[in-house]
This record gives structure tokens, sequence and C-alpha cells, in this order.
């Protein structure tokens, strides 16, 4: 299945196409990627949430492990500071919760602007493509054999404009009629023409 067309002129604007094709989606690539971390900056106070969170629960349970070398009372002493040390440990949870969420947010977000107008205009460019390459490979599959030139030429005859028929030749039917190689493949050129295809000498 060819992808290109043997006209320079519908080549080119072919590759053109593809080219903003593929321009597009890195444009809309980098504009999802701006969204994403526009987002996570909802996250900030996560990671002062968490340094909170660690350095209390840190801290307490090194005061706990003091004062449970206190003679005697050391054991009673120890909870209130245990239970603060808790504390710090759910503070460091919810600065993951927190991170998380936002996280979760701005992948949803970033998706959804850049993916829908990627996807659309690749939805259109995909079908406009596979549609030219099935219908080139319709009409240009054998374009080297006489007889495939000759079925192609009587197919112009048909559905070609008779004005566009005379400016290639006087008697478009004669010219058919005639046999001669080099016409049958002027005649196939016209119908190739339409996807940007040539008959093969």
């Amino acid at each position: 299945m060819r992808w290109y067309a043997d006209a320079p002129a519908r080549r080119t604007r072919q590759v053109v196409a593809d080219l903003l094709v593929l321009a597009w989606v890195v444009l809309w690539v980098l504009v999802g990627r701006w969204v994403f971390a526009l987002v996570m900056t909802l996250a900030a106070p996560a990671e002062p949430l968490r340094d909170a969170g660690t350095s209390l629960r840190d801290r307490m349970d090194e005061v706990a492990a003091h004062v449970t070398e206190i003679p005697l009372v050391g054991d009673q002493l120890d909870a209130p500071f245990s239970g603060m040390s808790g504390v710090g440990a759910d503070l460091v949870t919810a600065g993951d919760r927190l991170e998380s969420s936002v996280r979760t947010v701005a992948w949803v977000v970033s998706l959804l602007s850049a993916g829908t107008p990627v996807l659309m205009v690749l939805l259109v460019w995909g079908l406009a493509r596979v549609s030219w390459a099935r219908r080139a490979a319709r009409l240009g599959q054998g374009t080297g054999d006489p007889e495939t030139v000759e079925l192609l030429a009587l197919r112009a005859l048909v559905r070609q404009d008779p004005r566009r028929l005379q400016k290639t030749f006087p008697d478009p039917l004669a010219a058919f009629r005639s046999g001669d190689p080099e016409s049958l493949r002027c005649l196939a050129d016209l119908e190739l023409a339409e996807v940007g295809l040539r008959a093969r000498r």
C-alpha cells in the first residue's frame, strides 16, 4: 500500500499535511505537559506537610525513648509522646495523599486538554490518508500492465469531463480506438491523476 502520490504537487501537499499533523501533535503534547505542571503546583503544600510530620514524628520518638529511661514513671510518661509521634505520621500520610490526588487530577486534566485536539486531528487525518491509500491501491494496481492501462483509459472516457478529455486529445474516442500505447497512457493518466498517480512506462 502506497502512502504518497507520484505527482510532485500532490506528494508535496501530502508531506506538508503530515508535517503539520506532527507539529500539531507535538504542540499539544507540550501544552499537556504545561497543564500537568500547572495543576501539580496545587500539590505544593504536600512537601512542607510531610516535612513537618516527619520532623514531629522523629522528635517525639526521640523524646519518648528518653522518657522511658526515667525510673518508675518512664513507662507512664511515654504514652503522650507516642501519641504525638502518631500525629506526625498522620501528617506524612496526609501529605502523600494530597500529592497523589493532585497528581491524578493533573494527569486527567492534561490528557483531556491535550488528547482531545490530538485525537480529533489524527482521526480526520488518518481517515483521509487511509481513504486515499485505498483509492490509490485500487486505481494504481498494475499500472504497468497494458491491459490495466487500457481499462483505466476506458474508465477515463466514461468518467472524466469531456472538456478535460478534449484538452488532451481533440478526439478522445479515436485516440482510444487507435490502441496507441502512449495515447492510452495519457488517457489512463487522466483517471489516475485524481489520486496523484501516473501509469508506469
